[in-house]
């Protein structure tokens, strides 16, 4: 009986379930190969992707770093202009106190040699 019933290609109902299932995996062998080969593509288009993302970081950092050198050379010139200013300051104090211990000479509230031997003058 199972002789008689055969498909168009001439086979029984049970090898042509078997070829069937074979061509399916066959399908679906396309379908992963096919899967596998839109992964590389995505893969290849995320490497793209990282590598301008590191780019852009690579960029940013050496402006980042541009940044911070001029600020520290204006750091520098700042400090240095500082002490300057602070040098200028102490010589201005230290002439002012020379003239108030001339006033106090010249208005007879202390002798010279006072002011001198207390080392005011």
């Amino acid at each position: 009986m199972q002789e008689d019933q055969k498909d168009a290609a001439g086979l029984p109902p049970e090898e042509n379930s078997v070829q069937k299932s074979r061509k399916k995996k066959g399908t679906g062998q396309r379908t992963s190969s096919q899967g596998e080969s839109l992964k590389k593509k995505k893969k290849r288009a995320g490497q793209k992707g990282s590598v301008t993302k590191g780019q852009a970081m690579d960029e940013e950092y050496r402006a980042l770093r541009r940044k911070y050198l001029m600020l520290e050379e204006e750091s520098f010139a700042l400090r240095k202009e500082l002490m300057e200013v602070e040098n200028e300051v102490k010589a201005l104090e230290d002439e002012k106190f020379e003239l108030l211990d001339e006033l106090v000479v010249l208005e007879g509230l202390l002798h010279a040699a006072e002011i001198r031997s207390k080392g005011l003058f």
